[in-house]
């Protein structure tokens, strides 16, 4: 695949996703206004957090990093017949491991609560147990989905996958808001699995049309799925290893006051706005073309597809980092400050987005470094480096929750994300040799600079406006970061441009 093609098809999954999280942050919006950052929020972000991560460890996980390979093999060697067959076989072993996976949760809910947030309160305890066993059936729904994703990926299909997470976002957000005036935070739980039963259909349509759906078989195993079993334990527990982040946040912060957890969790719900849009969906755009080039041998593909995946995603997660940094205040307050979302909800959430920002960067990095090694069959480079990471993170956050409480956990993980990255580039250079850091020095120069420029024009912009406007209005807020945005965008975007046309023009594919 051109250059020209991979932008294209990075442009319809960015727009695609951009949608999705507008309408994801709308249901956050809804949950803020009615819950802010109340106990029942805690117990929420708790309770709901490993059905989520479940989830994720799926999408991001197996059916992303070990399948694509395998479905882009059969598909290039025009066997969709046996592609067929081990689809099915794969379901049916995925539907006996949810059977005894999805009973285990719910029987010892308790457990599993206790070790995420040991030093709640009985009250936000009860409530998380209850959340986490109303949104369980949602693992299933979709797991099945993500695997629905890995196969349309294979196909070089990225819009439909993109639709399932627009209806997921679209469906949770009304659910919520048309039934949590009724059933309180219980309502955000019962939206987690209709909106996967959404994402699941809408793609598994697509799917019927390929003719490569489940097609009833009694077979259990398979040879191909038996040849990547020895990739699979490490894809989970590296990409397990990652979702351990959150989980050490929480686990320090149950025991800070009331509201910071929820203050940590809608603060790296914004965080993850840019990396979701443009990091991941050219991850995800550019890990196929990466395995086939794998598969035939094209190393000097491989080197280009990855450099401009990376110089696409410093073309934009850079100024998006100094963006936030700037306006995090004024971002928060106009996203989430209403109802029961407090000017003391905002500062919460504001200081710990701040922080989180700084970590953008190397987030974004690691999610297209780690497809080079998975392109690869390198399943095990990733988690010896994640279990580094999280070392360095649980360390840092026993020091830093003492003397900075929530803002130190944010911070922690800024830092984590750092070692992260550098550690992966460092091993990615010397097993693969397919990208010097030399050839984003232009690059990575020319957007710190415009990014530089742009974060001083918005700090005193911001500063001005802060003491100048009615702000207690939200038409005003929304005014305010309108012309921020605005402004923010044009001189970055000019700044660039004088200064590095041809690279972005490059990556354009023009």
């Amino acid at each position: 695949m051109d250059i020209k093609a991979l932008f294209r098809n990075a442009g319809i999954v960015t727009l695609g996703v951009m949608v999705s999280r507008f309408l994801g942050f709308g249901r956050e919006i809804a949950i803020a206004y009615r819950f802010g950052t109340s106990a029942s929020k805690d117990a929420f972000e708790i309770g709901s957090y490993l059905p989520i991560t479940f989830s994720n460890l799926l999408v991001a996980g197996v059916f992303s990093a070990v399948f694509i390979p395998l479905f882009t093999r059969y598909l290039c060697s025009n066997e969709k017949n046996q592609l067929q067959e081990i689809i099915s076989v794969l379901i049916n072993q995925f539907v006996l491991l949810m059977v005894v996976v999805l009973t285990v949760f719910y029987v010892f809910a308790p457990f599993f609560i206790k070790i995420q947030a040991p030093f709640f309160d009985p009250e936000r305890f009860e409530t998380a147990i209850i959340i986490f066993r109303t949104s369980l059936p949602s693992i299933f729904f979709l797991g099945i989905a993500a695997m629905a994703t890995g196969i349309l990926n294979s196909l070089k299909m990225f819009g439909i996958p993109t639709l399932g997470g627009i209806l997921f976002n679209a469906l949770t957000m009304g659910f919520i808001i048309i039934f949590a005036p009724s059933m309180g935070i219980q309502s955000a739980a019962y939206a987690l699995v209709i909106g996967s039963i959404g994402q699941l259909l809408i793609q598994y349509a697509w799917i019927i049309r390929y003719k490569l759906s489940y097609r009833w078989t009694p077979r259990l195993f398979h040879p191909a799925i038996s040849e990547v079993y020895v990739l699979i334990l490490p894809v989970v527990l590296g990409s397990g290893i990652n979702y351990l982040a959150p989980f050490i946040e929480r686990f320090f912060g149950s025991s800070l006051p009331e509201g910071m957890i929820s203050a940590l969790g809608y603060s790296f719900k914004v965080s993850q706005f840019p990396i979701g849009i443009f990091a991941l969906a050219v991850s995800s755009v550019v890990f196929p073309c990466l395995s086939e080039n794998v598969i035939c041998n094209d190393r000097k593909a491989l080197a280009k597809n990855l450099k401009w995946a990376l110089q696409f995603v410093l073309f934009i997660i850079v100024p998006a980092t100094f963006g936030l940094l700037a306006l995090s205040l004024p971002i928060t307050r106009l996203l989430f400050e209403s109802g029961e979302f407090t000017p003391y909800s905002t500062a919460l959430t504001s200081n710990a987005l701040a922080i989180y920002s700084l970590a953008l960067i190397p987030w974004s990095i690691t999610a297209v470094l780690v497809k080079i090694f998975y392109s690869n069959r390198d399943t095990k480079t990733p988690v010896y480096v994640a279990l580094v990471t999280i070392a360095v993170l649980f360390t840092v956050d026993i020091f830093l929750v003492k003397a900075f409480q929530y803002q130190g956990l944010a911070f922690g993980s800024s830092i984590a994300a750092y070692v992260n990255a550098v550690i992966l580039w460092v091993i990615m250079r010397k097993k693969f040799q397919c990208i010097r850091l030399l050839a984003l020095a232009r690059t990575f120069l020319s957007t710190m600079f415009a990014s530089l420029l742009m974060y001083a024009a918005l700090f005193l912009s911001c500063a001005y406006l802060e003491k100048t406007l009615n702000l207690s209005l939200k038409r005003i807020q929304l005014l305010e970061v309108s012309i921020l945005v605005i402004l923010g965008i044009s001189i970055y975007a000019i700044t660039l441009w004088l200064t590095n046309k041809k690279e972005l023009k490059e990556v354009m594919g023009r």
